[in-house]
């Protein structure tokens, strides 16, 4: 019995002096602090995109961007009835940039939303429309006239405009 317990004390103490000898080595490398700082930089470069991601249709026929809207608009409802307004803001937003008429579905949503859910919107939804524009911009053919659709911009800056009066 007393040469387990010798044994098991031995294999723990050679666990913890190989842990802290480890540790030392790692800690002692010249290259650790700027390892750290550039993968700590990564992560919070991530999540910001993640934060700004938002969905996008599969394809952009009419029927497919209509059938997207709604999901986006039935997605978002949801997920604000569960009281998860970033995730709200994220499919409401693009709901917006895919809709034919965004002024009025801003005005909808302004009404339906809670203030502090549609601060948070009226925030997101600039920052929402620059990074769809940058992955329009980068789908579009290098000869393509295309713009990406200035119709949401234009209602987001009426209503930014409006509230400021107020």
């Amino acid at each position: 019995m007393s040469k387990t317990l010798i044994a098991g004390g031995l294999a723990a103490t050679t666990f913890v002096a190989y842990c802290v000898y480890f540790d030392y080595k790692r800690r002692s490398d010249p290259m650790y602090k700027t390892k750290l700082r550039e993968r700590r930089r990564a992560e919070r470069n991530k999540s910001k995109e993640d934060e700004l991601d938002i969905p996008m249709p599969k394809s952009m026929d009419p029927p497919s961007i209509q059938k997207f809207f709604m999901e986006q608009v039935q997605v978002g409802e949801e997920k604000l009835g569960m009281g998860d307004f970033k995730g709200a803001v994220k499919h409401f937003a693009s709901a917006v940039l895919h809709c034919g008429q965004g002024y009025q579905l801003l005005q909808i949503l302004q009404s339906t939303m809670p203030p502090e859910a549609y601060k948070m919107f009226m925030e997101f939804l600039p920052k929402a429309q620059a990074k769809y524009s940058r992955k329009m911009s980068s789908k579009a053919p290098p000869n393509s006239k295309e713009a990406p659709p200035a119709q949401a911009k234009a209602a987001t800056e009426r209503v930014i405009a409006e509230e400021a009066v107020d």
